[in-house]
């Protein structure tokens, strides 16, 4: 790669023309300054060309630690310096992705990296829901007196991050809180299953690998686990992940609050067992977790689909071949019993014809189906939010209010069912849904 010369450099070049020139022309002394000065010019390019032989063997090697968005995304960067010559001078610049915030850490800066040393940088960013990337670090070597630099070089590998939504604690309280102040309280029997419901006596035509054996060890008695008898009732969510469901302030956009909801849900769902699964859509990617499964499985493969969902670059309008990508996933997926299907998306007007064909499709063959368009009001602005935006957000907030509000208008007048409530009462009114249809005893 060739070395470039600064402005600088290019100014000291006049500068040796010129002391050259004076000591032709008038004292040939100066022929002294002149190879004192040029030896300087020679010695910095020097160094730039040895220092980006020493920048090719740098190791660097990038780790990063967190649970869900809830949790700050601390990401640790080791460069080391193998060779024993030293490194000054390396302008550094982290590259991320713009959807990022980092809170903690220089994003750019200047290093001095001794010889047989090693370089510790830490970053902390504010976690956000889905699959992000961070790296490689652009770098630039320029020798002490500023004349040259290398060109752009890029150290490092790109970490990919797959980061959960958070199950919302306040959520999950109230939805044990209001079935259990109904009486919507699922029976459990024991039976054939996975989920863990009762130890039990041991009988003669119970199967060996069901003991449990430290029971045995304490007691002196054979007892075996009893699985819980699976009730079948199916829930497959749909989530929209295009561009405009990321409108609005960091961790608080209509994706990320529709994600947190599915989250609660789902955990919700999976220690009732029941079964589940979830399709996640955008203009480029169907993502999806599979067959419908029960319990901690379900609830597990759902969780794992959200976190790889990756935020759209473009803001397009989704096509027609979007909608039937979603489709035939929904038709692979789903059994032949009744089962819960519950859209979450916007009902802006370029969804409106899509969703009646997609919902009437599937009522057709026996599902119940429901658009579902969590409502963010201009009241949910987090403290990130510059004051001065305040304003701003919440004119156009209000705008997607009223776009949204006149599609389900739109969408109930066909028939098709819709819930348009704030996020806390739509995993409430979702719950009350599913559980309406599931045997229950009073509790």
């Amino acid at each position: 790669m060739d070395i470039v010369i600064t402005q600088r450099g290019r100014a000291y070049l006049a500068l040796l023309a010129f002391t050259a020139s004076l000591a032709i022309i008038a004292d040939y002394r100066l022929l002294v300054v002149f190879s004192i000065l040029l030896s300087l010019y020679v010695s910095m390019k020097t160094y730039v060309e040895i220092a980006m032989g020493l920048i090719e063997d740098l190791v660097v090697e990038g780790s990063s630690s967190y649970t869900t968005e809830r949790e700050p995304l601390l990401v640790k960067y080791r460069i080391v310096n193998r060779s024993s010559h030293s490194i000054l001078l390396l302008e550094y610049s982290l590259e991320y992705e713009s959807t990022l915030m980092l809170i903690n850490g220089v994003k750019a800066g200047v290093l001095t990296i001794p010889g047989k040393t090693t370089v510790v940088l830490e970053f902390e960013f504010r976690a956000r829901t889905g699959l992000h990337w961070i790296g490689p670090f652009k770098v630039v070597i320029r020798d002490p007196l500023g004349l040259f630099k290398s060109p752009e070089l890029k150290i490092g590998s790109k970490l990919e991050l797959s980061i959960p939504p958070a199950i919302d604690p306040v959520i999950v309280r109230r939805l044990y809180a209001f079935t259990r102040s109904i009486g919507l309280v699922k029976t459990r029997t024991p039976g054939e299953g996975i989920e863990f419901y009762d130890i039990r006596e041991y009988r003669p035509v119970d199967e060996l690998k069901r003991i449990v054996w430290r029971v045995y060890a304490s007691s002196g008695r054979l007892a075996v686990w009893e699985a819980e008898r699976e009730s079948y009732q199916g829930i497959l969510y749909v989530l929209d992940a295009c561009r405009d469901m990321w409108t609005g302030p960091y961790n608080q956009s209509i994706f990320e609050q529709s994600a947190r909801v599915i989250a609660s849900i789902a955990r919700y769902a999976a220690r009732r067992g029941y079964a589940q699964s979830i399709i996640v859509f955008n203009e480029s990617q169907v993502l999806d977790s599979g067959k419908l499964a029960h319990g901690i499985i379900g609830y597990n493969r759902i969780m794992n689909v959200i976190a790889n969902t990756v935020i759209s670059e473009v803001n397009t309008t989704l096509h027609a071949k979007n909608w039937n990508q979603v489709l035939e996933k929904l038709l692979y997926m789903l059994p032949k019993e009744s089962t819960f299907i519950f859209i979450f998306t916007r009902t802006s007007s370029g969804r409106i014809d899509h969703l009646i064909h997609l919902a009437t499709k599937l009522r057709s063959l026996g599902h119940q189906v429901y658009v579902v368009t969590p409502i963010v009001t201009t009241y949910d602005i987090t403290r990130d939010l510059p004051q001065s935006l305040h304003g701003v957000y919440r004119a156009k907030q209000l705008l997607i209010l009223r776009e949204d509000l006149e599609g389900v208008i739109k969408l109930r007048q066909t028939g098709v069912r819709v819930i348009s409530m704030t996020p806390l009462h739509v995993a409430q009114k979702i719950v009350q849904l599913i559980e309406s249809t599931t045997p229950v005893h009073s509790s």
